[in-house]
Formats: C-alpha cells, sequence, structure tokens
C-alpha cells in the first residue's frame, strides 16, 4: 500500500470523528507504526487548523533502553512540530499479574489523563496485531465480544478511541516508513518469546501465513464480523434490559423468563456497562441459583472485582472493595442554603418551599447533622404508614438490600430523625401549610 494510501486512510478517520476544538492525542512509543502514525499527523495538522495536536509517550521503566526512547521521542517530536508529554508509570508486578497487562492498564491510564470531552485518542494498532488478539482470544475461549478482537473506533473514557491504520500490514507500514526515511526505535522486549504476543508475532502467524497466504486479511475481516455479530447481541439486550433493569437491579422473575442464551447475553451486557469484565461460561451457569433459590434465600457469586446478590427477586451488582457502610458516622450540616455532597457520594439540596412534601425547618438551637448505619432495632414512624415500626422492617417492606442500608444517609435535627434521605420523611417533621424544607438529589 503507497505511502499516500495510508495517509489518505488516516485523514478519512480523523475527519469522520474529530470536532472542531477537539485535540488529537498519539499514543507514541517511537515504534515504527506509532513513528509512522506521528510523521503522518505532523503532515495532516495544517488541514485541521482547529484542532490541536499531541503526543504521549508513556516511560514505563521496564527496559534499560526506556531513557533513550524518551530522548528519541522528544527529538522526533521536536522534528515534527507536535507538543509531547512523558509520562512516567509505575507497573504492577506481583507473582499472578500478567507484565503485558499491568503495562497496558498503566499506558492507557496515562493516555486518559490527558483526554478531555470529545477528544480523539489515537492509537498505532495494524491488522498483524488484530490478527494476535483474535488469537489470544480463541486461546482464552471468547465468545463474539472477545472475537471481535479491536474495533476501529469506540467510545473511550471521555472521548473516542481510534485505530486508522487496522487494516494495514506490519510489512506496509514497515514499507512506508522505509520510504519516508523515517527513524524508530527498537523495543527488545519484542523478540522475547516469553510473552503470548511474541509467540504468535514470532512462531505462530508467519507459519500461519506461509501456509495460507492472506491468513492475516481472512483472520482480521472474521474478526469484524464477529464485531458485526456482537453489535446484534448487544441492541437485543438493549431492548431485555429497558424491560429487566429496576433502579440499577435486575428483575430475576423477568430475567427467568428468557431463553438461556438471552438470559447469559443481557447479564453479560449489564455487566459491562457496569465496568464488570463478564464471567466465565462456567461462572455463568452457576447464575441458575439466582432464579432457583427460595424467594428468602440470598445467594452471591463472587466476580473478578464485583459480587452478584439476589434479594427479594432482584439481582444486585456490588463493586469491590464493598462499600465500609459508613457505620456510626455523622457529618454535621452547617448551611442548608447550599447543596451538599455526603461521605455516602449523594449530592442532595434543602430547598424552603410552601409545596411538595417538605419536613419542618430546623430552629437556630438545633443541630443539623446526617447519620449512618443506625441500628436495626430502632423504632421509626415513616410517612407512608401508620404508626412506628422497626427500621430494618421499613427497610424489608421498601425493597432495600441489607448491604445498602448503611450507606442511606439518615437526616437528623438535634436527636431528632427527620428523614431518610431519598426513602421517607417523618411523618412528626412533614409540614402540611406554610415554609418547610424540601429536600432533592
Amino acid at each position: 500500500m503507497p505511502l499516500t494510501a495510508i495517509e489518505a486512510e488516516v485523514r478519512a478517520a480523523l475527519a469522520a470523528h474529530l470536532q472542531t476544538g477537539r485535540r488529537v492525542v498519539l499514543g507514541y512509543s517511537g515504534g515504527v507504526d506509532s513513528e509512522l502514525l506521528a510523521f503522518l499527523l505532523s503532515k495532516l495538522q495544517p488541514e485541521f487548523p482547529h484542532n490541536s495536536f499531541l503526543l504521549v509517550h508513556v516511560h514505563h521503566g521496564l527496559s534499560l533502553s526506556a531513557d533513550h526512547w524518551t530522548a528519541h521521542c522528544q527529538r522526533r517530536a521536536e522534528h515534527y512540530k507536535i507538543p509531547i508529554v512523558i509520562e512516567s508509570v509505575k507497573v504492577e508486578s506481583g507473582p499472578r499479574i500478567s507484565i503485558e497487562a499491568a503495562a497496558r492498564t498503566a499506558r492507557y491510564d496515562a493516555f486518559a489523563r490527558h483526554l478531555d470531552d470529545g477528544d480523539l485518542l489515537l492509537t498505532a494498532q495494524h491488522q498483524d496485531d488484530q490478527v494476535e488478539t483474535l488469537l489470544l482470544a480463541l486461546k482464552r475461549g471468547s465468545g463474539p465480544q472477545g472475537l471481535a478482537a479491536m474495533p476501529k473506533s469506540k467510545p473511550w473514557r471521555q472521548g473516542t478511541h481510534l485505530r486508522p491504520l487496522l487494516s494495514i500490514t506490519r510489512a506496509q507500514i514497515e514499507q512506508a516508513a522505509k520510504l519516508a526515511e523515517l527513524s524508530h526505535i527498537e523495543d527488545d522486549s519484542n523478540d522475547d518469546l516469553r510473552f503470548d504476543r511474541n509467540f504468535l508475532r514470532h512462531q505462530v502467524v508467519p507459519e500461519l501465513n506461509r501456509r495460507w497466504p492472506g491468513f492475516s486479511s481472512s483472520a482480521a475481516r472474521s474478526a469484524e464480523l464477529c464485531g458485526e455479530q456482537q453489535q446484534l447481541c448487544d441492541e437485543l439486550a438493549q431492548l431485555d434490559l429497558a424491560k429487566l433493569e429496576v433502579s440499577g437491579a435486575l428483575n430475576l422473575n423477568a430475567l427467568s423468563a428468557l431463553s438461556s442464551s438471552r438470559q447469559h447475553n443481557v447479564v453479560r451486557y449489564w455487566l459491562r456497562q457496569n465496568q464488570v469484565t463478564a464471567p466465565s461460561r462456567a461462572k455463568m451457569m452457576q447464575m441458575k441459583q439466582f432464579w432457583q433459590a427460595r424467594t428468602d434465600a440470598q445467594p452471591e457469586l463472587m466476580l473478578e472485582a464485583a459480587i452478584l446478590r439476589r434479594y427479594q427477586d432482584c439481582l444486585y451488582l456490588i463493586h469491590l472493595p464493598e462499600p465500609n457502610g459508613l457505620q456510626g458516622e455523622v457529618e454535621t450540616i452547617d448551611d442548608l442554603t447550599q447543596p451538599r455532597l455526603l461521605a455516602n457520594g449523594e449530592a442532595w439540596q434543602f430547598l424552603e418551599a410552601e409545596q411538595g412534601l417538605r419536613v419542618r425547618m430546623p430552629t437556630m438551637q438545633e443541630r443539623v447533622s446526617v447519620r449512618y448505619g443506625l441500628p436495626g432495632r430502632l423504632k421509626v414512624s415513616p410517612s407512608y404508614r401508620n404508626g412506628s415500626r422497626e427500621l430494618k422492617k421499613v427497610w424489608h417492606e421498601l425493597g432495600v438490600p441489607p448491604w445498602r442500608r448503611s450507606q442511606v444517609a439518615m437526616l437528623f435535627y438535634d436527636d431528632e430523625l427527620i428523614a431518610a434521605l431519598g426513602y421517607w420523611a417523618s411523618d412528626k417533621a412533614l409540614v402540611n401549610q406554610g415554609v418547610g424544607l424540601r429536600i432533592e438529589q
């Protein structure tokens, strides 16, 4: 593929996704693929006068050559007349931690620090990278989501992640870089066969292409088709989720009425929407316990970074580490005229009003506070029911799961309970006439 054709691919990708005033951020390693992309961005800058360009080089500290690579990138950035930022990161290590995965996480976290709403993140993955990703997904036994490998573009953090070289082979990139007389670095770790990608790159994919010329382009096409199938699965999941989701939980009665395949599909989609990696097939099969359990049972299933729990015919997702419940914590509110961000992460405002559900105003002498984790035996008098009842029974009536109860902000004037914010107000604190306090999120 001629250099001009690669340039046209990058130009079209930018034109399709770049909004006026938004920034283009390139993840710039200095390797041949990102070097070519930096070169092309320098040529295309004048065509996008209302956008700024930035190179971000991540110094992982994993190689003795890392300082040399940083110096190279700084020199080239000056040559390209594109600003550059050097991000030094610490890569997590440990006996059960993949260095590849940890370095990737650190790298993308560094990129994200330079993205604002609507910005583009460009990375230089190419067709050979796509094939390696597909083969790794096959090794893991992935479904369409994994086999779709890497999309050319996708929403990411607050911007869009764009891979404009994804249809171009490594050989074509190397040829184009040679024609442009580009100087680039060679990462010595790319030859280390202990890393799965390097093993595929040097020993597996070349053999596949020798045996079946065009294998890489066919495999990349298969990944694209899997992406289309996954899109259909996601569209079906969206329709199902609209009928299943209640206040962030899934209605198990409605979920159990679906076929097994649709159950798995919508749960996987729901987990992804909540930034939780979809569980293995074996874990998915264990989910039957949630709709087969007794009504009063509370089964749990541990996932990678979350727990699934059942309560009152609903399936809840709790991210780890679990909230500590704020047990016994007290927050004093000195100024009710200003919106307040509470310790449980909720934002509330207290408005003087003459209409709507409202509680009495505090007196000048009363201390206003918010408390958490009140004892379940405490007698309370919610305005929605007659008489008093134990707090734990009120939470049960309202369907509030046990693990969420200690997160509810309880408004007090001195030692008088006024309201459970977001749930109910005390019948003795309600105002029927005149000015009162309306509490809103």
